[in-house]
């Protein structure tokens, strides 16, 4: 059996761990909100998200601060802000019917 590099070893496990990391954050439907008027920080659990007519995101269901129940003072994350432009990078967010 050929012994393999410490080097490429390394490569070879860090590859598998950014394969299953990506594979979780596409099977975890999660978003990071900020609530601007409660200043509560909270993740909120979604079964779908899309592209409404005038190009703004739709989430289903309609995201809600647990602290305050606000609906209209509900910011994205710096992280989630990411989440969502790399979904929409690999087309997993799509038009809504």
């Amino acid at each position: 059996m050929k012994r393999e590099k410490f080097s490429d070893r390394i490569r070879r496990q860090l590859r598998n761990k950014n394969k299953v990391s990506k594979k979780k954050s596409v099977e975890n439907k999660e978003i990071e909100f900020s609530c601007l008027n409660c200043l509560n920080l909270f993740k909120f659990e979604y079964t779908e998200v899309c592209l409404d007519e005038t190009q703004d995101l739709k989430f289903i269901p309609e995201p809600t601060c647990p602290q305050c129940s606000s609906t209209e003072d509900l910011m994205f994350t710096d992280y989630s802000q990411e989440q969502i432009e790399d979904m929409i990078f690999r087309n997993q967010i799509k038009k809504c019917n």
